[in-house]
């Protein structure tokens, strides 16, 4: 993959944020507006672009490669959340403050950003990566992550969310190899198609919501960005070197796992008043961040993984 490719994409990617940003500014998209349209793209839109990847012929050396997937998605978030909440507790942190920041670095922006990238970079494979982030993801947060919030007992029927669903019809289609009669696999794949500029777009409307220059005054978002956009996804690599995967593989699960900072740990540190304006400079930071930090491990990645 040549870089050209990569900054490319980056630079499509950053143009829907810039016209999410101008909407927010602009006032043609409120915050409520917002919410809104952040729950439309998870629940709607999103389960629709899992279940679009039905159309793949899927053999058993792609399962086995999304077996392989899921565990590197699971030891990187699981062991992230365990040494950040271990090393919090060791220095003594406040639990609010020690919540939030086991949240901000272990969690990245897989369904509004990765995905739209994955899809870009690596084309309908990158859907069935975005399975094993997904069950990765909901799992640690919503049985783990979610009780550091509330304070709460663990619920794993949070788990079973609307793309947690979909995510397994897409599995189990794939197994038996079953596909959607072509017109229902055009509404499919043109529902599914509308989540790229849409959580994009969505993401720039978040960045107008917020004084910029706060975010950058904010000394705590440096180390959750220097974490979360540089030094999780070089513990990635190391650990996706020795894995048996095909190399354009370990890419795409590198480019998921390298993602900014997720947004659900925003919506939930506010539910929660779990230091709601730091999780937010740093999500925003993180993403802001994320233009110059995703080349960088690009780079780095093919240079081990395509030799």
């Amino acid at each position: 993959m040549s870089m050209g490719l990569v900054l490319q994409q980056i630079l499509i990617i950053f143009g829907y944020v810039a016209v999410g940003l101008a909407a927010g500014k602009l006032g043609v998209i409120n915050p409520e507006q917002r919410k809104f349209l952040t729950k439309l793209c998870s629940s709607l839109m999103l389960p629709f672009t899992i279940l679009s990847a039905a159309s793949m012929e899927v053999d058993a050396t792609a399962f086995r490669s999304l077996g392989i997937a899921l565990c590197v998605m699971f030891l990187v978030m699981g062991g992230t959340m365990a040494v950040s909440s271990l090393l919090g507790k060791a220095l003594h942190t406040e639990q609010k403050l020690r919540s939030a920041m086991t949240s901000l670095v272990t969690f990245p922006n897989c369904t509004f950003l990765g995905l739209p990238l994955c899809m870009a970079l690596f084309g309908q494979t990158a859907v069935l990566y975005n399975c094993a982030a997904l069950v990765a993801f909901n799992v640690l947060f919503f049985t783990v992550q979610l009780p550091m919030f509330t304070g709460g007992k663990r619920n794993l029927k949070a788990v079973l969310t609307v793309p947690t669903l979909a995510t397994a019809l897409l599995l189990v289609m794939l197994a038996l190899g079953l596909h959607w009669p072509a017109p229902v696999q055009t509404v499919v794949s043109s529902i599914g198609s509308m989540i790229t500029p849409m959580s994009l777009i969505i993401i720039g409307v978040m960045l107008s919501e917020n004084d910029l220059l706060a975010i950058f005054r904010e000394k705590a978002v440096y180390l959750v960005m220097l974490l979360r956009n540089f030094l999780i996804p070089a513990a990635a690599m190391l650990l996706l070197c020795v894995i048996p995967l095909d190399s354009e593989a370990k890419l795409c699960i590198l480019v998921y796992l390298s993602c900014p900072c997720a947004t659900l740990t925003t919506i939930y540190s506010i539910q929660t008043d779990t230091r709601p304006e730091l999780c937010a400079r740093a999500v925003l930071f993180s993403t802001i961040a994320f233009a110059a930090s995703l080349p960088f491990v690009i780079a780095v990645g093919q240079s081990l993984f395509f030799r």
